[in-house]
């Protein structure tokens, strides 16, 4: 899949806010947000648990909540809190905010949500 990025806005517990880039990654389960982001947001750590890396490291990371909002939808999401990185656009918040991703275009597109 190609790579691409959307712009979102982040809010902590706090109310701070920012509007930042995240590059959308369906591999990934959360958002991951780097430490520095997290701190300015004023992100609490909830826990910790252990993930794999894209490089194939153990490790183990904070997991925090934040309200995250692309265009007009809007949902509390869990978080990674990564040591450093870019941001990413997971598939928990994905499917939260009831949006897929069109590989081709290189864009989000809304669905509908499924009950079965």
């Amino acid at each position: 899949m190609g790579r691409f990025y959307v712009s979102a806005r982040l809010t902590g517990p706090s109310g701070q806010s920012e509007s930042v880039p995240m590059l959308v990654d369906t591999g990934s389960i959360f958002a991951v947000l780097p430490r520095p982001l997290a701190e300015r947001l004023g992100v609490e750590v909830r826990q910790s648990v252990p993930v794999i890396t894209a490089g194939r490291r153990e490790e183990s990371w904070p997991v925090g909540d934040v309200w995250l909002r692309i265009d007009e939808r809007e949902v509390p999401t869990p978080c990674f809190i990564a040591p450093a990185g870019p941001i990413l656009l997971g598939a928990v918040a994905l499917e939260s905010l009831l949006l897929l991703v069109d590989p081709v275009a290189r864009r989000l597109v809304p669905s509908k949500g499924l009950v079965v």
